[in-house]
């Protein structure tokens, strides 16, 4: 309530009382007239001794809200939206898509290579001991090749599914059609997905020994090893911790080591995997068997199996030292393993096909490797590998191609130095010579050089 309205109520009260205490004083003659005016008196005093009061009451409470500070009311926090919480089945360096479950990886290398033939060049920076010319054609020397072309990029991709994890890859190079420098077009390396025990799409296949092979600069890979990818629907069978059976039906027919198509069955891979419980040593024994093919049409149609064996160990016998080697037989057959398709065929043939039938005659041949690696430094490492091919030269595949490759050797050395995470600068010598079932010879004298960042 206000000072004036206050000081009203008190004014209009204290008349009533004194005109209800004249009045009194008139109604009743016997009391005292001067003790009604004296307590008249005391009356009003009171009334204007509280009304002062009042209002200095009112000045302090004014006083004060004038010296009080103003306080201006913050405004209200903005809202910070928060992101959304990573899955439980979380990967670290995996990104999450917005489906909240569907998780990829990108990875790859951008490199760069360069080689130097001495003597023997085949004017490509991938080694082809099997096609480098003969010494008796007084072949050109010292020539330099360069190329981007290995240069690969990958996607890894996984799901959480009812059946189990769902993994993928997608990779890619641009070695294109293959050529020896390739031609830059994007070429597909791996494209599958896998769940639980199955895979379907085109991958490494089970017959080659990518994880019993030594760490080549070389494109190609070392002679006796393999790197063939195709497509193929595989299972997986575990048989324990260090143990697994890997089976595998592989499209696409061969016809003179080339895919073709059209065959009657796939290719049959096995891959039987043993390690040691420590994980120090692996052992691989590999299986393989096809369909070579030869049909003008349904009166000439010829068919015999190709097949092979092999079987490749690592052991890494220090922190420091590993040592490799691999071994396969196989007969009418030139894509699986390195080098057996450089000149040579999976099979040749004789007959017209029209009045005669045509007849399949397999090559074959035997291959070894053995490998030793080093990391001399936590920035140095080094590998050498040594391998020979050598062909069945007393058969009619032999008697009817004397220029094609009987025996072939490699001998290979390397030094790869990392100055800084994921950068690898390296260099490799390679000796390497091919000998023909009519006795002439090809001498390879040629060096390698890297440069590699990978992602």
């Amino acid at each position: 309530m206000s000072l004036p309205l206050i000081r009203k109520q008190f004014i209009k009260h204290g008349l009533a009382v004194a005109t209800a205490s004249i009045m009194a004083s008139t109604a009743y003659a016997g009391t005292s007239e001067q003790q009604e005016i004296q307590q008249l008196r005391a009356e009003v005093a009171e009334l204007r001794a509280l009304i002062q009061q009042q209002a200095v009451t009112q000045k302090q409470i004014v006083a004060e809200q004038k010296a009080r500070p103003v306080i201006a009311t913050p405004p209200p926090a903005p809202v910070i939206a928060q992101a959304a919480p990573a899955p439980a089945n979380a990967k670290p360096g995996w990104l999450t898509l917005p489906d909240g479950q569907t998780q990829v990886k990108l990875y790859g290398n951008v490199r760069v290579d360069a080689a130097y033939d001495f003597k023997g060049t085949t004017g490509g920076i991938n080694n082809k001991t099997g096609q480098v010319p003969l010494n008796k054609d007084n072949p050109t020397e010292d020539s330099l090749n360069v190329s981007a072309a290995p240069t690969r990029i990958g996607l890894d991709i996984a799901r959480q599914t009812n059946l189990g994890e769902l993994t993928g890859k997608i990779e890619a190079d641009f070695w294109g059609d293959g050529t020896s420098n390739g031609d830059g077009k994007l070429r597909i390396r791996h494209a599958y997905a896998s769940l639980g025990k199955w895979l379907a799409g085109q991958t490494t296949s089970p017959f080659v020994n990518t994880d019993t092979s030594p760490d080549l600069i070389d494109f190609t890979g070392p002679m006796g090893g393999g790197t063939q990818r195709n497509v193929q629907v595989r299972y997986t069978q575990p048989i324990d911790a260090n143990q697994k059976v890997l089976v595998a039906l592989e499209g696409g027919d061969v016809e003179n080591g080339k895919t073709a198509g059209g065959g009657r069955f796939p290719a049959l891979t096995a891959r039987y995997d043993i390690k040691t419980s420590d994980s120090k040593g692996l052992l691989q024994v590999h299986g393989l068997a096809h369909e070579n093919r030869v049909s003008t049409n349904d009166s000439n149609d010829e068919e015999k199996w190709g097949w092979g064996l092999g079987v490749g160990g690592k052991y890494q016998f220090t922190p420091k030292d590993a040592i490799m080697a691999n071994y396969y037989h196989v007969k009418g057959d030139s894509r699986y393993i390195l080098y057996s398709g450089q000149t040579n065929t999976a099979y040749t043939t004789t007959g017209d096909g029209k009045t005669i039938d045509y007849d399949i005659h397999n090559n074959e041949f035997d291959t070894a490797q053995i490998g030793y690696q080093r990391n001399w430094s936590p920035k140095l490492r080094s590998a050498f590998s040594l391998a020979g091919m050598w062909f069945k030269d007393d058969n009619t595949y032999a008697e009817n191609n004397q220029g094609y490759n009987k025996t072939l050797y490699n001998a290979i050395a390397n030094i790869i130095y990392t100055p800084v995470k994921n950068v690898d600068l390296g260099a490799e010598y390679t000796y390497g010579q091919r000998e023909t079932f009519a006795g002439d010879k090809g001498d390879l004298s040629r060096i390698n050089f890297l440069t590699r960042y990978s992602f």
